[in-house]
C-alpha cells in the first residue's frame, strides 16, 4: 500500500496516510536519525550537522529512494500537502521532534562519538541466513518482530554488483533480545528453510572480512 490520498485534485484540503503506510514511513525516518544510521550516512550526519538546531527539512528527506518507495512518489511532487503529511506523521514520533513551521525534523537525543556508539550496536547486532533473493526488508522486519523488537534490518549485498546475499545484519532492541532470540533459534525457519543466526561479532570474527 501507498500513500491513502483523496487523488491529486485541487479542491483536496490535505493528504493523508493509511495507517500501515504511516508506520513505515515513521519507522524508515526514525532509522535514519538513528544510531544504527546516523554515525554512518555522511551526507544526512553533515545535513543534521550543518544546521544550528540539527534540523533537516522534510522536503529532502521524501527525496530518499526508501521514502520515495513507501509513498509511491518520485520525490517530484514535493508540495506543501506532501510535506504536511510527512510532518503530521512524525509528529507521533518519541524519537523526533517536528519544527513549529512543520517543515523541518530533528533527532531528540545528541548523537554520540560514533565508536561508542558502534560498541553498543555490535552487542545487538545479529547475523541471520538463508533468505530467498526476493525478500524485502518489511517482510523481514515483521517476520522478526513477533519474537523481538526490532530496530534495523540490513540486507547484506555484493559489493560490485549489488546482488543480494541472502544474508542479513539484524539490530535489536538489546543485548537481552539477541540472547533471547540466539535460545530459539533452532526453530526458527523462513520459508521452509531453517535460519543460522549468530551475534554479527561472531560471524565477522569468524569471516574475519572474507566473502561468504
Amino acid at each position: 500500500p501507498t500513500l491513502n490520498l483523496c487523488a491529486m485534485c485541487s479542491d483536496c484540503p490535505s493528504r493523508t496516510f493509511d495507517d500501515a503506510t504511516k508506520t513505515k514511513l515513521l519507522n524508515q525516518i526514525e532509522f535514519y536519525f538513528s544510531d544504527s544510521n546516523l554515525p554512518r550516512d555522511k551526507f544526512l550526519r553533515e545535513t543534521v550537522e550543518n544546521d544550528p538546531d540539527g534540523f533537516v527539512d522534510i522536503a529532502l528527506l521524501v527525496t530518499f529512494s526508501r521514502v520515495r518507495s513507501l509513498l509511491g512518489s518520485s520525490g517530484r511532487h514535493r508540495d506543501g500537502d506532501l510535506v504536511a503529511a510527512v510532518a503530521r506523521a512524525l509528529d507521533t514520533s518519541t524519537l523526533l521532534t517536528v519544527s513549529c513551521d512543520k517543515q523541518r525534523v530533528r533527532r531528540n537525543s545528541i548523537l554520540r562519538p560514533r565508536a561508542e556508539v558502534d560498541a553498543e550496536v555490535e552487542q545487538r547486532s545479529l547475523y541471520v541466513s538463508p533468505f530467498p533473493m526476493d525478500v524485502t526488508i518489511d517482510k523481514l522486519r515483521e517476520f522478526f518482530s513477533r519474537h523481538v523488537e526490532v530496530l534495523s534490518v540490513r540486507l547484506r549485498r555484493h559489493a560490485l554488483s549489488k546482488d543480494f546475499k541472502g544474508s542479513i545484519f539484524i539490530e535489536l532492541e538489546s543485548a537481552t533480545s539477541c540472547a533471547v532470540l540466539l535460545q530459539h533459534s533452532h526453530a526458527l525457519e523462513y520459508e521452509g528453510a531453517k535460519l543460522t543466526v549468530m551475534m554479527k561479532s561472531q560471524y565477522l570474527e569468524k569471516k574475519k572480512g572474507t566473502e561468504p
